[in-house]
Protein backbone atom coordinates (compact mmCIF):
# COMPACT_ATOMS: atom_id res chain seq x y z
CA UNK A 1 0.00 0.00 0.00
CA UNK A 2 1.32 3.51 -0.90
CA UNK A 3 -0.07 6.62 0.82
CA UNK A 4 -3.22 4.53 2.39
CA UNK A 5 -4.58 3.88 -1.70
CA UNK A 6 -5.22 0.14 -3.07
CA UNK A 7 -2.87 -0.40 -6.11
CA UNK A 8 -3.40 -3.39 -8.69
CA UNK A 9 -1.21 -5.46 -6.73
CA UNK A 10 -3.20 -5.47 -3.67
CA UNK A 11 -6.36 -6.61 -5.53
CA UNK A 12 -4.69 -10.00 -6.30
CA UNK A 13 -4.09 -10.75 -2.76
CA UNK A 14 -7.62 -8.83 -1.55
CA UNK A 15 -8.96 -11.50 -4.09
CA UNK A 16 -7.88 -14.69 -2.32
CA UNK A 17 -8.77 -12.99 0.99
CA UNK A 18 -12.23 -12.62 -0.12
CA UNK A 19 -12.32 -15.88 -1.73
CA UNK A 20 -11.26 -17.13 2.07
CA UNK A 21 -13.48 -15.10 3.95
CA UNK A 22 -16.38 -16.76 1.85
CA UNK A 23 -15.42 -20.61 2.14
CA UNK A 24 -14.82 -19.81 6.11
CA UNK A 25 -18.23 -18.60 6.39
CA UNK A 26 -19.76 -21.31 4.20
CA UNK A 27 -17.77 -24.13 6.23
CA UNK A 28 -19.15 -22.10 9.74
CA UNK A 29 -22.05 -22.10 8.50
CA UNK A 30 -22.50 -25.64 7.68
CA UNK A 31 -21.04 -26.67 11.05
CA UNK A 32 -24.33 -25.11 13.10
CA UNK A 33 -26.05 -27.88 11.42
CA UNK A 34 -24.39 -30.32 14.06
CA UNK A 35 -24.78 -28.65 17.52
CA UNK A 36 -22.76 -29.24 20.76
CA UNK A 37 -25.32 -30.23 23.49
CA UNK A 38 -22.83 -29.48 26.33
CA UNK A 39 -24.38 -27.40 28.52
CA UNK A 40 -22.68 -24.49 30.47
CA UNK A 41 -23.11 -22.76 33.62
CA UNK A 42 -23.51 -18.84 33.48
CA UNK A 43 -20.56 -18.95 36.02
CA UNK A 44 -18.18 -21.35 33.40
CA UNK A 45 -18.98 -18.56 30.68
CA UNK A 46 -17.74 -15.69 32.80
CA UNK A 47 -14.67 -17.18 33.66
CA UNK A 48 -14.26 -18.37 30.42
CA UNK A 49 -14.64 -14.78 28.94
CA UNK A 50 -12.29 -13.71 31.65
CA UNK A 51 -9.66 -15.80 30.15
CA UNK A 52 -10.37 -16.10 26.72
CA UNK A 53 -10.65 -11.83 26.00
CA UNK A 54 -7.77 -10.95 27.97
CA UNK A 55 -5.76 -13.60 26.54
CA UNK A 56 -7.05 -12.44 23.17
CA UNK A 57 -6.34 -8.82 23.68
CA UNK A 58 -2.52 -9.78 24.72
CA UNK A 59 -2.26 -12.08 21.46
CA UNK A 60 -3.30 -9.57 19.61
CA UNK A 61 -0.32 -7.23 20.26
CA UNK A 62 1.51 -10.24 19.84
CA UNK A 63 0.12 -10.89 16.18
CA UNK A 64 0.32 -7.01 15.48
CA UNK A 65 4.06 -7.50 14.94
CA UNK A 66 3.69 -10.34 12.63
CA UNK A 67 3.19 -8.59 9.14
CA UNK A 68 6.23 -6.16 9.62
CA UNK A 69 8.66 -7.46 11.97
CA UNK A 70 11.13 -8.21 8.68
CA UNK A 71 10.05 -5.55 6.94
CA UNK A 72 10.86 -3.27 9.54
CA UNK A 73 14.39 -4.24 10.07
CA UNK A 74 14.85 -4.18 6.53
CA UNK A 75 13.52 -0.57 6.35
CA UNK A 76 16.87 0.70 8.74
CA UNK A 77 19.06 -0.56 6.18
CA UNK A 78 20.10 -4.06 8.01
CA UNK A 79 20.96 -6.90 5.71
CA UNK A 80 19.39 -10.28 5.22
CA UNK A 81 21.83 -12.02 7.47
CA UNK A 82 21.93 -9.29 10.41
CA UNK A 83 17.76 -9.75 10.07
CA UNK A 84 18.70 -13.32 10.70
CA UNK A 85 20.90 -13.30 13.58
CA UNK A 86 17.94 -11.03 14.90
CA UNK A 87 15.87 -13.93 14.34
CA UNK A 88 18.18 -16.24 15.86
CA UNK A 89 18.80 -14.13 18.89
CA UNK A 90 15.14 -14.17 19.85
CA UNK A 91 14.54 -17.45 19.08
CA UNK A 92 17.82 -18.41 21.56
CA UNK A 93 16.64 -15.97 24.35
CA UNK A 94 13.09 -18.08 24.40
CA UNK A 95 15.36 -21.50 24.72
CA UNK A 96 17.07 -20.30 27.15
CA UNK A 97 14.30 -18.86 29.16
CA UNK A 98 12.14 -21.88 29.35
CA UNK A 99 14.25 -23.75 31.31
CA UNK A 100 13.32 -21.59 34.22
CA UNK A 101 9.96 -19.66 33.03
CA UNK A 102 7.52 -22.30 33.70
CA UNK A 103 9.11 -22.81 36.93
CA UNK A 104 8.81 -19.71 38.38
CA UNK A 105 5.54 -19.33 37.40
CA UNK A 106 4.73 -22.39 39.29
CA UNK A 107 6.48 -21.24 42.11
CA UNK A 108 5.76 -17.64 41.99
CA UNK A 109 2.12 -17.27 40.76
CA UNK A 110 1.57 -17.89 37.27
CA UNK A 111 -0.47 -14.41 37.09
CA UNK A 112 2.52 -13.13 38.17
CA UNK A 113 4.45 -14.29 35.28
CA UNK A 114 1.73 -13.46 33.03
CA UNK A 115 1.70 -9.70 34.18
CA UNK A 116 5.63 -10.16 33.26
CA UNK A 117 5.33 -10.64 29.89
CA UNK A 118 2.76 -7.75 29.68
CA UNK A 119 6.53 -5.85 30.55
CA UNK A 120 9.00 -7.66 28.08
CA UNK A 121 6.31 -7.42 25.47
CA UNK A 122 5.91 -3.50 26.10
CA UNK A 123 9.82 -2.78 26.00
CA UNK A 124 10.21 -4.85 22.72
CA UNK A 125 7.91 -2.74 21.15
CA UNK A 126 9.75 0.61 22.69
CA UNK A 127 12.85 -0.75 21.11
CA UNK A 128 11.45 -1.44 17.22
CA UNK A 129 11.34 2.65 17.49
CA UNK A 130 15.52 2.51 17.65
CA UNK A 131 17.32 1.43 14.13
CA UNK A 132 20.21 0.25 16.15
CA UNK A 133 21.29 -3.03 15.63
CA UNK A 134 22.34 -3.37 19.24
CA UNK A 135 18.56 -1.90 20.59
CA UNK A 136 16.98 -3.88 18.43
CA UNK A 137 19.04 -7.05 19.46
CA UNK A 138 17.93 -5.99 23.15
CA UNK A 139 14.64 -5.86 21.89
CA UNK A 140 14.25 -9.34 20.82
CA UNK A 141 15.98 -10.37 23.72
CA UNK A 142 13.11 -9.23 25.73
CA UNK A 143 10.37 -10.36 23.04
CA UNK A 144 12.08 -13.76 23.23
CA UNK A 145 11.30 -13.80 27.17
CA UNK A 146 7.78 -12.88 26.46
CA UNK A 147 7.23 -15.87 24.27
CA UNK A 148 8.57 -18.12 26.43
CA UNK A 149 5.71 -16.98 28.97
CA UNK A 150 3.28 -16.40 26.69
CA UNK A 151 2.72 -20.30 25.65
CA UNK A 152 3.09 -21.46 29.01
CA UNK A 153 1.64 -19.56 31.63
CA UNK A 154 -1.39 -18.55 30.41
CA UNK A 155 -2.37 -21.91 29.13
CA UNK A 156 -1.32 -23.01 32.93
CA UNK A 157 -3.42 -20.57 34.71
CA UNK A 158 -6.69 -21.41 32.93
CA UNK A 159 -5.81 -24.86 33.43
CA UNK A 160 -5.26 -25.03 37.15
CA UNK A 161 -8.76 -22.22 37.49
CA UNK A 162 -10.92 -24.31 35.77
CA UNK A 163 -10.04 -27.43 37.80
CA UNK A 164 -9.69 -25.62 41.26
CA UNK A 165 -13.23 -24.09 40.62
CA UNK A 166 -14.80 -27.49 40.09
CA UNK A 167 -15.50 -27.28 36.56
CA UNK A 168 -16.10 -30.26 34.54
CA UNK A 169 -13.08 -31.45 32.55
CA UNK A 170 -15.27 -31.51 29.16
CA UNK A 171 -16.07 -27.82 29.57
CA UNK A 172 -12.31 -27.11 28.86
CA UNK A 173 -12.47 -28.17 25.32
CA UNK A 174 -15.11 -25.40 24.88
CA UNK A 175 -12.25 -23.15 25.93
CA UNK A 176 -9.94 -24.55 23.93
CA UNK A 177 -11.93 -24.32 20.66
CA UNK A 178 -13.38 -20.47 21.79
CA UNK A 179 -9.37 -19.41 21.90
CA UNK A 180 -8.39 -20.97 18.39
CA UNK A 181 -11.31 -19.61 16.49
CA UNK A 182 -10.87 -16.04 18.52
CA UNK A 183 -6.95 -16.32 17.97
CA UNK A 184 -7.55 -16.47 13.80
CA UNK A 185 -10.09 -13.60 14.39
CA UNK A 186 -8.19 -11.28 16.31
CA UNK A 187 -5.25 -12.28 14.42
CA UNK A 188 -6.66 -11.39 10.96
CA UNK A 189 -7.61 -8.15 12.20
CA UNK A 190 -4.24 -7.66 13.75
CA UNK A 191 -3.11 -7.43 10.37
CA UNK A 192 -5.50 -5.31 8.85
CA UNK A 193 -4.92 -2.56 11.52
CA UNK A 194 -1.02 -2.98 10.93
CA UNK A 195 -1.94 -2.79 7.83
CA UNK A 196 -3.67 0.08 7.70
CA UNK A 197 -1.61 1.71 10.58
CA UNK A 198 2.00 1.27 8.40
CA UNK A 199 0.74 2.66 5.19
CA UNK A 200 -0.35 5.53 7.08
CA UNK A 201 2.11 6.34 9.69
CA UNK A 202 5.19 4.02 9.26
CA UNK A 203 6.51 0.53 9.49
CA UNK A 204 6.89 1.19 13.44
CA UNK A 205 3.03 2.15 13.76
CA UNK A 206 1.59 -1.31 14.09
CA UNK A 207 4.52 -1.89 17.07
CA UNK A 208 2.35 1.43 18.56
CA UNK A 209 -0.78 -0.03 18.24
CA UNK A 210 0.61 -3.08 20.39
CA UNK A 211 1.98 -1.19 23.07
CA UNK A 212 -1.45 0.09 23.95
CA UNK A 213 -3.31 -3.19 23.29
CA UNK A 214 -0.40 -4.42 25.98
CA UNK A 215 -1.20 -1.60 28.67
CA UNK A 216 -5.33 -2.35 28.23
CA UNK A 217 -4.72 -6.20 28.80
CA UNK A 218 -2.48 -6.20 31.41
CA UNK A 219 -4.99 -3.64 33.49
CA UNK A 220 -7.44 -6.02 32.41
CA UNK A 221 -5.70 -8.73 33.78
CA UNK A 222 -4.33 -7.72 37.13
CA UNK A 223 -7.83 -6.36 38.00
CA UNK A 224 -9.50 -9.83 36.75
CA UNK A 225 -7.51 -12.57 37.67
CA UNK A 226 -6.76 -14.28 40.81
CA UNK A 227 -2.99 -15.38 41.59
CA UNK A 228 -2.68 -19.56 41.57
CA UNK A 229 0.65 -22.04 41.67
CA UNK A 230 1.81 -25.00 40.71
CA UNK A 231 4.05 -26.51 43.75
CA UNK A 232 4.40 -23.87 46.31
CA UNK A 233 6.73 -25.82 48.79
CA UNK A 234 9.68 -26.69 46.71
CA UNK A 235 12.19 -24.53 45.49
CA UNK A 236 12.41 -23.61 41.51
CA UNK A 237 15.55 -26.04 41.19
CA UNK A 238 13.38 -29.21 42.43
CA UNK A 239 10.59 -27.50 40.48
CA UNK A 240 12.07 -27.74 36.98
CA UNK A 241 14.17 -31.36 38.55
CA UNK A 242 10.71 -32.96 38.69
CA UNK A 243 9.11 -31.52 35.24
CA UNK A 244 12.53 -33.18 33.98
CA UNK A 245 11.29 -36.53 35.70
CA UNK A 246 7.96 -36.45 34.62
CA UNK A 247 9.09 -35.84 31.20
CA UNK A 248 11.39 -38.60 31.14
CA UNK A 249 9.45 -41.12 33.37
CA UNK A 250 6.21 -40.50 31.00
CA UNK A 251 6.74 -41.64 27.53
CA UNK A 252 3.51 -40.03 26.38
CA UNK A 253 4.56 -36.96 27.62
CA UNK A 254 7.76 -36.99 26.15
CA UNK A 255 6.05 -37.60 22.45
CA UNK A 256 3.36 -35.42 23.14
CA UNK A 257 6.15 -32.69 23.82
CA UNK A 258 8.26 -33.56 21.11
CA UNK A 259 5.33 -33.91 18.28
CA UNK A 260 4.42 -30.29 19.70
CA UNK A 261 8.38 -29.11 19.43
CA UNK A 262 8.84 -30.46 15.74
CA UNK A 263 5.48 -28.66 14.69
CA UNK A 264 5.85 -25.68 16.58
CA UNK A 265 9.68 -25.26 15.32
CA UNK A 266 8.20 -25.68 11.51
CA UNK A 267 5.78 -22.85 12.06
CA UNK A 268 8.34 -20.31 13.74
CA UNK A 269 10.77 -20.93 11.00
CA UNK A 270 7.90 -20.45 8.55
CA UNK A 271 7.07 -16.88 10.46
CA UNK A 272 10.35 -16.09 9.63
CA UNK A 273 10.66 -17.80 5.83
CA UNK A 274 7.06 -16.42 4.28
CA UNK A 275 7.74 -12.91 3.67
CA UNK A 276 11.12 -13.70 1.74
CA UNK A 277 9.96 -16.51 0.12
CA UNK A 278 6.99 -14.96 -1.61
CA UNK A 279 8.87 -12.10 -2.05
CA UNK A 280 11.38 -13.92 -4.54
CA UNK A 281 8.79 -16.02 -6.32
CA UNK A 282 6.59 -12.75 -7.24
CA UNK A 283 7.43 -10.23 -9.93
CA UNK A 284 5.14 -7.55 -8.31
CA UNK A 285 5.30 -6.47 -4.73
CA UNK A 286 3.47 -8.67 -1.92
CA UNK A 287 0.79 -7.49 0.18
CA UNK A 288 2.36 -8.54 3.01
CA UNK A 289 -1.03 -7.57 5.50
CA UNK A 290 -3.69 -9.07 3.29
CA UNK A 291 -1.54 -12.31 3.23
CA UNK A 292 -1.20 -12.22 7.04
CA UNK A 293 -4.96 -11.86 7.10
CA UNK A 294 -5.56 -14.45 4.82
CA UNK A 295 -3.55 -16.91 6.43
CA UNK A 296 -5.84 -15.80 9.96
CA UNK A 297 -8.56 -17.11 7.87
CA UNK A 298 -7.26 -20.54 6.96
CA UNK A 299 -6.56 -20.98 11.03
CA UNK A 300 -10.19 -20.21 11.94
CA UNK A 301 -11.23 -22.95 8.88
CA UNK A 302 -8.51 -25.27 10.50
CA UNK A 303 -10.39 -24.28 14.43
CA UNK A 304 -13.76 -25.28 12.41
CA UNK A 305 -12.41 -28.16 11.32
CA UNK A 306 -11.26 -29.33 14.54
CA UNK A 307 -14.71 -28.15 16.32
CA UNK A 308 -16.37 -30.54 13.54
CA UNK A 309 -14.25 -33.61 13.75
CA UNK A 310 -14.42 -33.91 17.54
CA UNK A 311 -18.49 -33.52 17.44
CA UNK A 312 -18.43 -36.31 15.19
CA UNK A 313 -16.67 -38.83 18.18
CA UNK A 314 -13.07 -38.52 16.42
CA UNK A 315 -10.20 -39.27 18.04
CA UNK A 316 -8.15 -35.65 19.44
CA UNK A 317 -4.71 -37.91 18.99
CA UNK A 318 -5.54 -39.45 15.26
CA UNK A 319 -6.65 -36.03 14.27
CA UNK A 320 -2.76 -34.68 15.34
CA UNK A 321 -1.25 -37.39 13.61
CA UNK A 322 -3.40 -36.17 10.40
CA UNK A 323 -3.02 -32.77 11.18
CA UNK A 324 1.37 -32.93 11.52
CA UNK A 325 0.98 -35.02 8.11
CA UNK A 326 -0.79 -32.94 5.68
CA UNK A 327 1.32 -29.95 7.11
CA UNK A 328 4.40 -31.81 5.81
CA UNK A 329 3.23 -32.09 2.95
CA UNK A 330 1.88 -28.54 2.58
CA UNK A 331 5.81 -27.24 3.32
CA UNK A 332 7.73 -29.76 1.60
CA UNK A 333 5.83 -28.11 -1.49
CA UNK A 334 7.19 -24.65 -1.97
CA UNK A 335 10.93 -26.33 -2.01
CA UNK A 336 10.47 -28.12 -5.04
CA UNK A 337 7.79 -25.33 -6.84
CA UNK A 338 9.15 -22.07 -7.52
CA UNK A 339 5.48 -21.09 -8.63
CA UNK A 340 3.99 -18.33 -6.55
CA UNK A 341 0.61 -19.13 -7.08
CA UNK A 342 1.08 -22.66 -5.59
CA UNK A 343 3.87 -21.52 -2.81
CA UNK A 344 0.73 -19.01 -1.88
CA UNK A 345 -1.89 -21.83 -1.40
CA UNK A 346 0.87 -24.58 0.29
CA UNK A 347 1.21 -21.36 3.09
CA UNK A 348 -2.87 -21.50 3.15
CA UNK A 349 -2.90 -25.00 3.61
CA UNK A 350 -0.02 -24.90 6.30
CA UNK A 351 -2.19 -22.57 8.22
CA UNK A 352 -5.48 -24.69 8.03
CA UNK A 353 -3.30 -26.87 9.92
CA UNK A 354 -2.03 -24.49 12.78
CA UNK A 355 -5.76 -23.90 13.06
CA UNK A 356 -6.42 -27.69 13.80
CA UNK A 357 -2.99 -27.95 15.77
CA UNK A 358 -3.53 -25.47 18.14
CA UNK A 359 -6.66 -26.75 19.87
CA UNK A 360 -5.34 -30.25 19.60
CA UNK A 361 -2.33 -29.74 21.01
CA UNK A 362 -3.84 -27.92 23.90
CA UNK A 363 -6.41 -30.44 24.59
CA UNK A 364 -4.00 -33.05 24.92
CA UNK A 365 -1.86 -31.09 26.99
CA UNK A 366 -4.52 -30.69 29.10
CA UNK A 367 -5.42 -34.77 29.04
CA UNK A 368 -1.57 -35.97 30.15
CA UNK A 369 0.51 -33.04 31.85
CA UNK A 370 0.58 -32.92 35.06
CA UNK A 371 -0.70 -30.33 36.75
CA UNK A 372 1.58 -29.58 39.79
CA UNK A 373 4.27 -28.74 37.31
CA UNK A 374 2.22 -27.81 34.59
CA UNK A 375 3.89 -24.95 33.45
CA UNK A 376 7.15 -25.90 34.10
CA UNK A 377 6.67 -28.95 31.49
CA UNK A 378 5.43 -26.70 28.79
CA UNK A 379 8.03 -24.43 29.66
CA UNK A 380 10.44 -27.16 29.51
CA UNK A 381 9.52 -28.52 26.02
CA UNK A 382 9.65 -25.51 24.25
CA UNK A 383 13.50 -25.59 24.52
CA UNK A 384 13.99 -28.35 21.79
CA UNK A 385 11.38 -26.10 19.74
CA UNK A 386 13.26 -23.20 19.97
CA UNK A 387 17.12 -25.01 19.53
CA UNK A 388 15.24 -26.56 16.31
CA UNK A 389 14.62 -23.16 15.31
CA UNK A 390 18.09 -21.28 15.73
CA UNK A 391 19.75 -24.49 14.06
CA UNK A 392 17.11 -23.83 10.85
CA UNK A 393 18.00 -20.29 10.73
CA UNK A 394 21.50 -20.59 11.20
CA UNK A 395 21.94 -22.97 8.20
CA UNK A 396 19.60 -21.22 6.12
CA UNK A 397 21.69 -18.63 5.79
CA UNK A 398 24.71 -19.97 4.59
CA UNK A 399 22.60 -21.32 2.01
CA UNK A 400 21.03 -17.72 0.76
CA UNK A 401 17.84 -19.15 1.57
CA UNK A 402 17.85 -16.20 3.69
CA UNK A 403 20.13 -13.96 3.34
Amino acid sequence: LDGGMIGAFDLYYIFWFALLAGLVYYVRKKAKSVQDKTVVTEDFKRFQRSYVVIFLILTAADWMQGPYLYALYSSYGHSAKSIGRLFILGFGTAALCSTFVGSLADKYGRKKLCQAFCVLLFLSCTLKHSSSFSLLALGRIFGGASTSILFSSFESWMVHQHIFLSYPDNWMRSTFETVAAGTGVVAMISGLVATFAASHFGRVAPFDVAMVLICFGMLLLSRAWPENYGDRDISVVQTLENSYESIRGDPVIMLLGLSQALFEAAMYVFVVMWTPTLDSSSSTPVSHGWVFSSFMLCIILGGTVYKQYLAFGGSVEKLMLFTCGVASIALAIPTMVQEHNIQLCSFFVFEVCVGVFWPTASSLRSMYFPEETRASVMATLRVPQNLLIMLVLAVVCPLNLLC
